[in-house]
């Protein structure tokens, strides 16, 4: 397996922090506005990959006791068989390695209508990630709502009753508040990827994958509220 470390330039103690700021150079180091290396790509990958890994605690700590076996069987004599299952690779990294693969028919091809088809349908692609959140939280809000509309009612048969209502309440705005956050911040890593793999300013991206995310979104209100 990948020595994460190595790849992000940081010590196995390094603090959270400091992964954090060594991924974030590295990841301006090879963005296509600035590097125009055949390999720029691949190694976003694998420095994308090595920060989701120990960014995560858990992941990390996962890591860490993968490497730790590994060196103990390089230690061990021949009769020692144990198998350490490595750490699955994050979600982040298959999308990644999947985009890769997508941007290599965009560069391969030379007509302009054929490549700025390939972005729409790009976007679109990155857009239907979220049509799962976008389900929860239309879920979320319609309990939501549906909380909001008993409260009175459940506060007049008693205030404990009230008071769990409202706690519930609470919870399932920042459900939704979650699942928003996340949406932001998984589509903001969308573009990165997909600048760096297309090799395309992400101002440019942005100004094609952002309508056509709210055209997806807006559609989906539209089908909601017609059969619903």
């Amino acid at each position: 397996m990948k020595d994460y470390y190595s790849l992000l330039g940081v010590e196995r103690n390094a603090t959270k922090a400091e992964i954090k700021k060594n991924y974030r150079l590295l990841a301006t180091k090879y963005h296509p506005d600035k590097n125009d290396e055949p390999d720029a790509a691949a190694k976003f990958i694998a420095i994308t990959e090595a920060y989701e890994m120990l960014s995560n605690k858990k992941s990390r700590t996962q890591y860490d006791l993968f490497k730790w076996e590994q060196l103990k069987r390089k230690q061990a004599t021949e009769d020692d068989y144990t198998i350490v299952v490595p750490p699955r690779e994050s979600t982040r990294t298959r999308r990644n390695k999947l985009q890769q693969k997508r941007s290599v028919k965009y560069h391969q091809t030379n007509s302009e209508s054929q490549k700025t088809l390939q972005l729409v349908k790009e976007s679109f692609h990155i857009a239907s990630r979220y049509i799962v959140h976008i389900l929860g939280a239309t879920i979320l809000g319609a309990i939501f709502y549906s909380a909001i509309n008993n409260i009175s009612d459940g506060i007049e048969k008693g205030i404990f009753r009230g008071l769990v209502i409202s706690s519930f309440i609470v919870g399932i705005a920042y459900s939704i508040f979650w699942i928003g956050r996340n949406v932001f911040t998984e589509f903001k890593k969308d573009l990165e990827a997909f600048s760096v793999f297309y090799k395309i300013p992400k101002q440019k991206i942005t100004m094609i994958s952002l309508p056509i995310f709210v055209f997806v979104l807006l559609l989906y209100l539209t089908i909601i509220i017609v059969f619903f």
